[in-house]
């Protein structure tokens, strides 16, 4: 059976200052002959929230011979496409001025173009090759991509191809290196206070250990795009590439080297980890409504836990570093109150209503399979190594699903029948606690297979020694209220259930004017005059509610709160030790991480 014709696009700028180009499509004339249905995808695979891309597109028209006449438009997304003998090019507008991952930039400077945002395809004939060119843009601008050039066009086999390459036009910089046959490409766009050399090294390192557990690349060639900006940070994996936005004046410290490097290994470890090896609902893709699965946990989750585990072992991240990133988010998962509501299974599911699109009270009914995910992913990384006598972890229930099933589709028996495979231990109990199950995350796996230990601190022992032997001190660290304030003002942001705070009436969106008599205009003054009081006093508080002033009686208690540091069990024996080099390529640590001073 012949291949068949593809499509053919061209863009042009319009006017960039005001972030508007213009998209050409060619239609061949096979695949107009009873006419056809154009849509623009509602959203992008990696970022699972309903985007409406179609609200960019405008000025959507048909050429009959060198006249224009609009498209009947079916709903929001889909246009009626005329039958047609000869090839059908229609034309639109489309404006891109949100720099993030999922979204088209276009400016004076470089022009970054996502595909799900920009490309219109044909219903029913996904399978069509595209092949992109670029004309107009300055002259001095390069292109890069994931996408082959053949003929002086870039290549896409079908629509799921294309958008799983996004392009970056402009003057980068382009770092390349090669590992294991593979040629890597870093392209770098913006002005930032970094090292470009040490990044570059260090992302050597990350592919390399990647490498490592997977025993090679499934692909020849691939291209990190990378993009500062101040303030910004994101990423998005595909196949052959990503996407990634990081700040332009984070390198003045070394953290700042260490969060790119963990975002580069977290992408980067997609390429297998839901770009081939995923459940078969996340591709081929329906790109005009949600996908849903259960297994996002597994995909990103596990992945926010491996990123650690390939920067500890490329040795470009120091365990004092990881080792605070994640007792700060076990902390975190501890005492969101959403971790009694709902599952990873269930946030999974439901990624598209309610992760990406929270509203107040999601804090307290809700999880996100990320940051939960990522530290199941490391209890089920010291289960399976407690289970295997140190013999396997979780980068080898990847190795095992990779040579297994590949980009065959996984489900979560595969996930289960391969933790027992490497485990030794029944799946059930473990699924049943912290995948689809609520239960609270126990530690003490934790320090059987790595001799480490979640030490548990309550605010007061925070404390400076100075500030521990001032009665007054201890008595404001001691109080709580369950009142979460809005970073910049005194608005009620949140509200604990159970805590003092619910019991007296306040709720989100209401304003703290005044603690005990005293004007409260920031966050801090309310919090302060809050602690003032102590555990077992009352506080009279004037809040306002739509305009409405009124007072109430707000009770202090003594904080729940804690917070937890990860450090060595001193009782740890050489199975434990072990199995910490073995999971993370670094020495076990043998003195406790020291702390700064809270600020």
């Amino acid at each position: 059976m012949a291949e068949p014709a593809p499509i053919r696009a061209i863009l042009r700028p319009l006017d960039l200052a005001q972030h508007l180009f213009e998209v050409e499509l060619s239609f061949p004339a096979e695949a107009m002959a009873q006419g056809a249905v154009a849509a623009m995808p509602a959203w992008t695979p990696g970022s699972y929230l309903v985007r409406d891309y179609a609200r960019f597109v405008d000025r959507v028209r048909v050429l009959d011979g060198r006249k224009e006449r609009p498209l009947d438009k079916l709903d929001k997304q889909r246009w009626r496409l005329p039958a047609s003998s000869r090839d059908l090019v229609i034309r639109y507008r489309v404006y891109g001025n949100d720099l993030t991952v999922r979204t088209n930039h276009v400016d004076a400077t470089h022009a970054q173009i996502i595909p799900a945002a920009t490309f219109l395809y044909l219903e029913g004939q996904l399978d069509r090759p595209v092949e992109v060119c670029f004309e107009g843009f300055p002259p001095a601008w390069k292109v890069a991509s994931a996408l082959p050039l053949k003929k002086g066009a870039h290549f896409a086999c079908d629509f799921d191809a294309l958008v799983d390459a996004p392009f970056e036009l402009g003057t980068f910089r382009s770092h390349d290196f090669h590992s294991g046959g593979t040629t890597f490409l870093l392209t770098i766009t913006g002005v930032h206070n970094g090292d470009e050399g040490r990044i570059t090294e260090a992302t050597q390192k990350i592919v390399e250990a990647a490498s490592a557990i997977f025993g090679g690349f499934p692909f020849k060639r691939y291209v990190f795009m990378l993009t500062f900006a101040p303030k910004l940070r994101g990423g998005l994996e595909h196949r052959d590439c990503t996407s990634l936005i990081s700040d332009s004046h984070a390198f003045d410290r070394p953290e700042g080297y260490y969060s790119l490097y963990q975002l580069m290994a977290h992408e980067f470890f997609h390429a297998w980890n839901v770009k081939r090896l995923h459940d078969p609902v996340l591709g081929p893709f329906d790109y005009s409504r949600e996908n849903p699965t259960r297994l996002l946990w597994f995909h990103e989750g596990l992945t926010a836990y491996m990123e650690h585990v390939l920067v500890l072992r490329a040795g470009v991240v120091p365990w004092s570093h990881t080792s605070k990133e994640l007792a700060r988010c076990w902390s975190e998962q501890v005492q969101r109150p959403g971790r009694l509501e709902q599952s990873l299974e269930e946030s999974s599911w439901d990624a598209w209503i309610r992760l990406y699109k929270p509203h107040e009270f999601s804090p307290n009914s809700s999880v996100s399979y990320y940051e939960k995910g990522e530290m199941v992913a490391w209890l089920m990384d010291a289960s399976i190594r407690e289970g295997s006598r140190g013999k396997a972890g979780l980068a080898e229930l990847f190795a095992l699903l990779w040579n297994r099933h590949g980009e065959n589709g996984l489900t979560d028996a595969d996930v289960r029948r391969a933790y027992q495979e490497l485990s030794g231990k029944d799946p059930a109990l473990f699924w049943n606690n912290y995948i689809t199950g609520r239960a609270e995350l126990d530690g003490a796996p934790l320090r059987r297979a790595f001799g480490l230990k979640l030490e548990a601190r309550a605010p007061w022992e925070r404390l400076s020694p100075e500030e521990q032997d001032d009665p007054a001190a201890l008595r404001r660290a001691r109080a709580w209220t369950g009142l979460v304030l809005a970073a910049n003002g005194p608005t009620v942001q949140n509200v604990l259930p159970g805590s003092p705070t619910a019991a007296a009436g306040l709720s989100f969106g209401m304003e703290i004017l005044a603690v005990d008599g005293w004007r409260t205009t920031t966050a801090t003054e309310v919090q302060r005059g809050l602690a003032q009081v102590g555990p077992g006093g009352r506080a009279t508080v004037l809040a306002a509610d739509r305009g409405r002033i009124f007072e109430v009686s707000l009770p202090v208690e003594d904080s729940p709160e804690r917070s937890h540091r990860l450090v060595p069990d001193t009782r740890a024996g050489a199975a434990q030790r072990a199995g910490f080099v073995a999971a993370y390529g670094q020495s076990w640590p043998s003195k406790p991480v020291k702390r700064g001073r809270r600020r």
